[in-house]
């Protein structure tokens, strides 16, 4: 799957570029492209904290017009930066400035939902900016996982596929613990050591994919 172009400036300050997790999750959705489409289906795409935008103009881009996609971020500069991406690949991306979820009718309907939370351990007087929320999640890194996946019974529907982002100290095994509790089955489909990092993608469904 081709890395979509994207373009940062002096009104991108504050939004999270592309790095390692980005290009593991681009790669984690490639080696799934296949089953998505076979199994999945999708039709109604949704990114919360898109950032750059190239994950879902990635995705839009392999879907064509088959699906819906949408982006969310909290932060502006990151959806302005997501509709340029998205234009600047000619693909078709509805971008929502959103703090996460919150006034989404969007019940039972998600069939591909993807997830790069802000997931580095740290203190809440670290969180200056737009930037520093684009990384930081809180003390164990997983403030904004744990207020979104409980969401997700509600959300996806039942040819659903998901997949999150997380790191070593976020505690992947009881990240899967918590969503295999909700009905999803749950596996790391990728893992990568660099430095200080350990990168996971998290997969999960509701069986469709094994």
């Amino acid at each position: 799957m081709e890395t979509p172009l994207w373009k940062f400036d002096e009104t991108t300050d504050g939004v999270y570029e592309p790095r390692e997790d980005s290009f593991l999750l681009l790669d984690a959705l490639e080696a799934d492209l296949k089953l998505i489409k076979e199994k999945c289906c999708p039709t109604i795409v949704l990114e919360v904290g898109s950032g750059s935008g190239i994950i879902i103009s990635a995705i839009s881009r392999q879907l064509n017009s088959s699906a819906l996609c949408f982006a969310i971020d909290i932060n502006p500069a990151a959806c302005k930066i997501t509709s340029e991406t998205a234009f600047l690949n000619s693909v078709t991306v509805e971008v929502l400035r959103s703090d996460l979820i919150n006034g989404l009718k969007l019940e039972g309907i998600i069939d591909l939902f993807i997830f790069n939370p802000p997931y580095i351990p740290s203190c809440e007087d670290e969180m200056f900016g737009m930037l520093d929320k684009a990384w930081a999640g809180s003390s164990q890194g997983r403030s904004l996982i744990d207020r979104l996946f409980p969401e997700l019974p509600r959300l996806m529907s039942k040819r659903c596929v998901g997949y999150l982002v997380a790191i070593e100290e976020n505690n992947p095994d009881e990240i899967i613990k918590i969503i295999s509790s909700m009905g999803f089955d749950c596996l790391i489909v990728s893992l990568k050591k660099i430095i200080g990092e350990k990168l996971y993608i998290i997969r999960f469904s509701k069986g469709i994919i094994k």
